[in-house]
């Protein structure tokens, strides 16, 4: 059996474990979204297109790059555990830096300026123009 095809169920699983996690932080309160509902809304499109892309077939000669795929993985988990410590705007920020410039081997001083242009966008969006909290850490940030 070719690993490709567990991805996938793998990606779910995560999006599964990310949206029950969402839901303790509360989706909606006082007439508005509250801090879970961004989180759940992007962890519910992960588990519906990871089974979406399960529909595609997979070259049986197709091989995984195994150190690329470990890389991604631990970067989510590093998101995931800074986010209650460090707040978003923060986490995205050195998730990204660490996606854009060690996993995709972009440029420094490119890597750090795309990270920090959607990093503080998103956060923008979200939580000044929509008024949606995301989390902020420790240190209110």
């Amino acid at each position: 059996m070719n690993v490709a095809r567990l991805v996938p169920y793998a990606l779910a699983a995560i999006g599964l474990g990310a949206a029950a996690n969402a839901l303790e932080l509360r989706l909606w309160t006082y007439g508005e979204p509250a801090a879970g509902l961004f989180p759940f809304l992007a962890a519910t499109l992960l588990v519906v297109t990871s089974l979406l892309s399960t529909r595609e077939k997979v070259p049986e000669e197709e091989a995984i790059e195994l150190p690329r795929l470990i890389g991604y993985s631990a970067a989510l988990v590093g998101f995931c555990l800074m986010l209650n410590i460090v707040g978003f705007a923060l986490a995205a920020l050195l998730f990204l830096i660490a996606v854009l410039t060690l996993i995709e081997r972009m440029g420094w001083k490119k890597g750090i300026l795309l990270a920090a242009l959607f990093a503080f966008s998103t956060w923008g969006l979200f939580e000044g123009l929509l008024s949606v909290p995301l989390p902020q850490g420790m240190w209110r940030m």
